[in-house]
């Protein structure tokens, strides 16, 4: 009986022995253990067929003649697990797990997974995250570009009345929120006078943002002004682009030769200006935006608002503030 009860119980750690070793073998992965001296004490199939060994030849070797490159002695000693780690076997790249399996806090054993799938999507994705990693520095860069002004009110030399004037005007106008609209000839400074007014406004260290509207075709003012998701035409980046709008959010934008904004833009910007939100071009999500504005132009608004060419709302809504 007793003898029948031990055969029982040694067929019965057999058939669990066997269960765990085809459990071992069907891992899609290289899989090795060692002792923490790391001497191997199991190595599955795969991983054998891999290297190019007998398991039984391996057994009882020190784990460095049988993997190149391989700390699973290190880890046995230090008892630090190492994940994700790369290791170059057989002239390939291949991400390996090193676990210290451990008992009352001393480590008995270190399990090792080699991970057999194509590094080539791991690559790309890596190849992918430095792109974006560099994208976000130049944009970083970008912006610090855009938050620092080049000029300021002493940049602006002159001791005429007429100069003093505007410059303490400039100051008045720099303490406010409501728009600005600087008139004037072509290289009398409306530029200068802009960036100036940032520079001494609470939003000094947020963006200021410029466009000219007369340099840019007017099939693409729209969506350099407001931006346009995914899709929204041939050409446009896979994952759209914020518009000069959405940019200046907390700063300062600064829309100069504004007598050349198209008609049928103009009440697209007086809608922005009056409800701070838009939508991109193709998009249908609605973007708030807390920018200040600036307008210049070297022509005669009202003359042409008495020829048809520029809408009188928009223009008493840019007139808050004149220079």
């Amino acid at each position: 009986m007793k003898r029948g009860a031990n055969a029982a119980a040694y067929q019965a750690i057999e058939n669990q022995l066997e269960l765990y070793q085809l459990i071992f073998d069907i891992i899609p992965s290289g899989a090795m253990v060692t002792d923490p001296d790391g001497i191997v004490t199991h190595l599955n199939r795969p991983y054998a067929e891999f290297l190019g060994i007998e398991i039984s030849r391996s057994i009882g070797r020190h784990c460095t003649e049988v993997v190149e490159n391989t700390r699973m002695h290190v880890v046995g000693k230090t008892g630090n697990a190492e994940i994700n780690q790369i290791q170059m076997i057989r002239g390939q790249n291949i991400v390996v797990h090193r676990i210290p399996i451990k008992k009352d806090g001393r480590v008995i054993a270190v399990f090792g997974l080699v991970m057999f799938q194509d590094m080539s999507e791991v690559v790309k994705l890596a190849r992918k995250l430095h792109s974006l990693e560099s994208k976000v520095k130049s944009y970083e860069k970008e912006l610090m570009n855009l938050r620092s002004t080049r000029f300021t009110l002493e940049s602006i030399i002159g001791t005429s009345s007429a100069i003093s004037g505007l410059k303490q005007e400039a100051l008045m106008a720099a303490g406010n929120t409501s728009p600005v609209l600087i008139t004037g000839e072509s290289g009398t400074g409306k530029e200068l006078f802009a960036q100036a007014i940032h520079h001494a406004s609470p939003r000094k260290m947020q963006p200021f943002i410029q466009i000219n509207c007369a340099a840019i075709p007017k099939d693409l003012l729209e969506s350099e002004l407001f931006g346009y998701d995914r899709g929204a035409f041939t050409g446009a980046m896979t994952g759209g682009k914020p518009g000069k709008f959405e940019i200046a959010d907390g700063g300062t934008i600064f829309l100069d030769e504004i007598g050349d904004l198209p008609l049928d833009m103009q009440p697209k910007l007086l809608r922005v200006l009056e409800e701070k939100c838009f939508e991109r071009v193709g998009g249908n999500r609605l973007i708030r935006s807390d920018f200040r504005l600036i307008a210049a132009t070297n022509q005669d608004l009202e003359g042409l608002i008495n020829r048809g060419h520029f809408r009188k709302d928009l223009y008493y809504r840019l007139n808050v503030i004149s220079l």
